[in-house]
Order: structure tokens, then sequence, then C-alpha cells
């Protein structure tokens, strides 16, 4: 199940379901509307003069192609230039559920509904009741068209943006959060028994995606076997890579019957792998203080979010409440730790020589010691540590390193 849902939210989130949605339901309600001239008493339908419907419809299908063309051309730009100044990772995020994504599917459907609707007028199969109704369609498409285009020009400005962009991420990376929080906890180890264990690896190396650990417990109960769980979404897998060790098959091949349960691609996605949202945060800011941009304050904003993202997580651990364990299936938790780690010590290299920045890391390490759920105390000392000496050796004033150990403490 878990699968399905992640197969429909990749398909309806991808750039060309919405255009495509949009065509069909204009298609749909071109060739419907002569089923309404049973409908449409004659005296409303002679008030509709056809030759000003085809001025209108012209007029549509003439306009709609340029602005399409030109809204494609402006969201390819802007994903490249969020791809330069910010990170590619972010690419993905920004493209899924996007303003831009609803524009170009309303005037490209706009504009299907005004060629066919031109096509229809042309063949006369409309009847004087099917002209009404495609007049009062039209109206609708050109009312939808104005609302669609003064919100993209609304959204043109913030288009592209670095800041815009983190805060996209931030918002897929904490429902990612979510999603990791809401799984069904693990069950022991002494759930595992003693009898030797197969290993399940992967065809092809890749990614970890996704995994659908109720299917996983539904078939280790169908097989009777019990599963503990080696790679987490995020982690490379392939035919010297362990994904996980089967306990009690009879066989290899039987073993290999669990491989479904695992989703494995060739890049990293986010829906189930917060680590790549804070990945993508560092490396906005690591690119912000490349000795070509120099711009701290950007980075200052992905450590910023960063902040957000494990506050929020450690709320929604607080908020999971009791969910029933597995029985079957043992895997690893993410080590919130590392999740930590890995960010800080990325941008505390790059922005060594940044008081403001560093300060921001040291604030960062000081709010996630205080979150209860995640236990990083000890993380978040060893981390101060080690953003003060990686500071001590880039800044070249001592009254810096003097101000940044007052500010973390």
């Amino acid at each position: 199940m878990e699968r399905i849902k992640l197969l429909i939210s990749r398909i309806t989130g991808s750039l060309w379901f919405l255009p495509a949605l949009y065509a069909a339901g204009a298609i749909v309600l071109v060739f419907a509307a002569p089923l309404t001239r049973f409908i449409v008493p004659d005296a409303l339908a002679e008030l509709i003069e056809e030759e000003a419907l085809r001025t209108i419809l012209n007029v549509l299908s003439s306009s709609l192609l340029a602005v399409t063309i030109f809204s494609l051309t402006t969201m390819a730009t802007s994903l490249k230039a969020v791809s330069d100044a910010a990170t590619p990772r972010a690419r993905p995020i920004l493209i899924k559920g996007g303003g831009a994504q609803n524009a170009i599917a309303t005037f490209l459907g706009a504009f299907i509904f005004s060629m066919i609707g031109l096509v229809a007028l042309n063949s006369g199969m409309l009847g004087g009741g099917g002209a009404t109704m495609l007049f009062a369609l039209t109206g609708l498409a050109t009312l939808m068209v104005v609302i669609v285009l003064i919100q993209w020009i609304r959204q043109l400005s913030t288009l592209g943006d670095v800041e815009d962009a983190i805060s996209k991420v931030e918002a897929a990376t904490r429902n990612a959060f979510r999603t990791l929080a809401c799984l069904p906890p693990s069950a022991g180890q002494s759930a595992l028994g003693k009898a030797k264990p197969y290993a399940l690896r992967a065809e092809r190396p890749g990614y970890v995606q996704m995994i659908d650990l109720p299917a996983l417990e539904d078939t280790a109960k169908r097989l009777d076997v019990r599963v503990e769980v080696l790679a987490i979404p995020g982690d490379r897998c392939g035919p010297a890579l362990e994904l996980a060790r089967v306990y009690g098959a009879d066989s290899a091949k039987m073993a290999q019957k669990l491989l479904p349960c695992f989703v494995r691609g060739s890049v990293r996605t986010l829906e189930a792998d917060p680590r790549l949202g804070l990945t993508a945060l560092s490396e906005i800011g690591s690119r912000a203080l490349s000795p070509g941009i120099n711009d701290p304050g950007t980075a200052i904003s992905a450590v910023r979010a960063l902040e957000r993202c494990f506050a929020g997580w450690c709320e929604v651990l607080n908020d999971a409440g009791d969910r029933e364990a597995l029985s079957r299936v043992v895997y690893p938790g993410l080590d919130a730790a590392e999740a930590l780690r890995e960010p800080v010590i990325a941008l505390a290299r790059d922005g060594a020589a940044q008081l403001e920045v560093m300060r921001a890391l040291g604030q960062l390490c000081a709010t996630a010691s205080e979150l209860d759920g995640l236990d990083l105390g000890k993380e978040t000392s060893a981390l101060k540590a080690e953003i003060v000496e990686r500071a001590s050796t880039a800044m070249a004033h001592k009254s810096d390193i003097v101000r940044l150990k007052e500010a973390i403490g």
C-alpha cells in the first residue's frame, strides 16, 4: 500500500500530470457540449452568435500558446537559476506541486479547449444548444485564465529566489520527518531468533528510496520469516551491500521475495529520506559561502531552517502517540546525532572564518541540545567544541573568537 501511495504521489507531482489532466478535461467538456442541446431553451440558443464565439476562441488559441511557451521558458530558467544559486537537490521539490505547474496546466488546458472548440464549432456538430454551452464554458475558461495569470505574475517575483527555495526544502524535509515519525515501532532483537540468516541484496547499485514496512511485515508473516533491516532510506544499495538479513528462510530465493518491499532508484528522493533535505539545506548554505558569492545571510537562513527542521522532528515524535509495534521486522531508526553532525560539519568547514555563521551554528547546537525527544546533548557538546576549534584556526582576530565563545557557551 505504501508503495502504491508513493507511486501515486510521484505521478501527481510530475510536471506533466496537471497539464495532461486539464487537457483531457477540456476535450471531454467540448465533446459533451452537444449533449446539452436538448436542455438549452431555443430562445437562449438564439442569443449566441457563432461568429462571436468563433472570434473569442480564435483569440484564446492564438494567445495562450505563446503564454504557455513563455511560462515553460520562465520556469526552466528559474529552475536553472536555483540550481546555480542553491543546489540541484532543490529542483524536484520546486517542480512538485508548485504554482508554475498549475499555471502551465491552466494555459495549456485552455489552449486545447479553444482549439477543440473551434474544430467542433466549424464542423457544425454543436447545434444551437451546444454552441450556447460552449460559449458558457469559454467564458469560464477565460475567467480561469485571468485569475491564474494574475497569480502567476505575483509568483514570478519569488520564482528562482534562494529564500523561496530554502522555505520549500524546509517544508519538504519536515514532511519527511513527519512520515518517519508515523512509522510503526520496530520489533525487538529477540524476535529474530537464532536461525542462519540469508542476506538480501539489490540487483543493481542505487539508493534505498523507501521501505514499505507494513508490506514487509505481512510478507514476513506469510513466509514465516524474521527480517533485520540494515539499510534505511537514503543509504546505498547494490550487489555488494546488504539491504537486510532474513532469518528462518528456506533458501536465498525465498529471501528475495522480500525485495519488492524496498523501493530503490538511481537517485535519492525526499519522501522518506529527511537526511537528503538536511543535506540540501547545508549545500545551499555552503554555496552561499563560496568566494564567488560570499553571502553569509543566506547561509544563516539555511542554518535557521535546519534548526526548525530538528525542532519539528522532535515535535512530531512527541505527538506520534502509541502505535502497534512490528512483530517480525527489526529496523534501525534514523540516528539523530549523525543527522545533525553532517550539515553542521559541512557548514562549519565552509564558514569557519565567518563569525555570524559560526555563531548561528552554535545556536543551532544549543537549540538541538534542548530537544528532549532526540537526546542530542552529548553530540551538541562535541559539535560546539569543533565549531570553536575550526573558528580558532580560520579567524584572523582573537576578538571574534572570544565573541563566538561567549555566544555559544
